[in-house]
């Protein structure tokens, strides 16, 4: 049955739903008015002193003030000021050549340079199948000089900014290397990064190189895997020497053909949330031995890559302790083209402590020749590369006389 009730009833139920609606909304509205006041009353000190300080430097200053560049230092201390080693602020150029980087491509002469501390860049990377790479650039050439003018007479950023260009301009380089003094012209093109490079050696040991991780890499290591596969890989080595990382995401479906289904690590977020970050779910991995080298620049996803193939029991590592870097960064647009990137989870592997700050010791510590690196060093003097060979050779019969050691 029912009920009814009286209009006057209703008219008070209702004016008491108004009254509790009103109390709420006033309750969260000042919550945010007060947080806002809270975080207005926080920086207008630090407002008040920059007006200050724009104030006697725009009634005393005898040069020109570059409004940009100061907006921009002031943007940088903010970031500089959060202590986070990883942060930075990109302009709308380094976010866009990012972006870039990270999908997979590259425009540009075909080589990466950064500043050596005397004015001038050394080339620090190389792109296979560039027009830098055709022109026998190597790493570690100076450049001294880009388009007949010297690097001594332009800041760091400038002459960075001078190696970028349109697809199909040019860039005439004067580079010293040994003493040598070359001059070179390269046309700037779209590169697809190769990031993997694999190949057969002696017994069925297998060599896969990852130089680093962007979001073609994935597609290029089940390649290069599914070729060792087919010509009879029994055991593998993987590289991730002189590799700082990259993204995250291609490490599921790598880890995937290497694997049995386990959760190989997870993510700690803000306020301890914790969400799994590399599940894999593979019922047909490829189970054979496996070695991983790594050095002191193994970082970031290459360091993630090889702590869960140890932890899963699946590998050895070989080589020098790694950088130490297991926080991620997320990249935060804006609508100017800028962006921010902070910090903003912690890594945690399945089994293995924590390795940030202190990086993955290997199994195997060896160091290489002093002066030698893994780009220059000879397959042959390659002091790492042939342990994790000995590691995966089989061992002679008993009684053969063979050491078995590889080479």
């Amino acid at each position: 049955m029912n009920k009814k009730i009286s209009l006057g009833v209703a008219i008070s139920l209702i004016a008491i739903g108004c009254a509790i609606t009103f109390v709420l909304t006033w309750t969260v509205s000042l919550n945010i008015y007060n947080s806002k006041i809270s975080s207005g009353d926080q920086y207008e000190g630090v407002y008040e002193k920059l007006r200050e300080l724009d104030a006697v430097v725009r009634n005393n200053y005898i040069g020109t003030v570059n409004d940009e560049s100061v907006e921009n230092a002031i943007i940088n201390g903010y970031v500089s000021g959060l202590g986070d080693k990883y942060a930075s602020f990109l302009q709308a150029n380094s976010y866009y050549e990012l972006q870039q980087t990270t999908g997979g491509v590259v425009v540009g002469a075909g080589f990466e340079a950064e500043a050596d501390g005397s004015g001038y860049l050394v080339i620090s990377n190389v792109y296979r199948n560039s027009s830098a790479y055709l022109n026998n650039i190597k790493a570690g050439d100076v450049i001294t000089e880009i388009d007949g003018r010297s690097l001594l007479s332009m800041d760091e950023g400038t002459a960075l900014e001078k190696i970028s260009g349109a697809v199909g301009t040019t860039i005439g380089l004067k580079l010293l290397r040994n003493g040598e003094e070359i001059s070179v012209s390269l046309i700037r093109q779209q590169i697809d990064i190769e990031s993997v490079i694999g190949e057969m050696l002696d017994n069925g040991i297998g060599y896969i190189k990852i130089t680093a991780f962007n979001d073609k890499t994935a597609e290029q290591f089940s390649g290069a895997l599914n070729n060792l596969v087919d010509r009879g890989l029994n055991s593998l080595i993987l590289d991730v020497r002189q590799n700082g990382g990259g993204v995250i995401s291609p490490l599921k479906s790598m880890l995937n053909r290497l694997l049995p289904a386990c959760v190989a690590a997870t993510a700690e977020y803000k306020n301890g949330v914790r969400r799994t970050l590399i599940e894999t779910d593979s019922q047909e991995y490829i189970n054979v031995p496996m070695v991983v080298l790594v050095d002191g620049s193994t970082a970031s996803a290459a360091e993630l890559f090889a702590v869960a193939l140890r932890d899963e029991g699946k590998a050895l590592l070989v080589g020098m302790q790694t950088y130490g870097k297991a926080v991620m960064q997320g990249t935060y647009g804006f609508p100017d083209g800028t962006a921010l990137t902070i910090s903003n989870a912690k890594i945690i592997p399945s089994k293995s402590p924590s390795y940030d700050g202190v990086g993955l010791k290997p199994d195997y510590v060896i160091e290489l020749s002093p002066g030698d690196t893994p780009e220059t060093v000879s397959r042959e003097n390659d002091s790492q590369l042939q342990k994790a060979i000995e590691i995966l050779t089989p061992a002679a019969p008993s009684g053969s006389g063979e050491s078995g050691t590889g080479e």
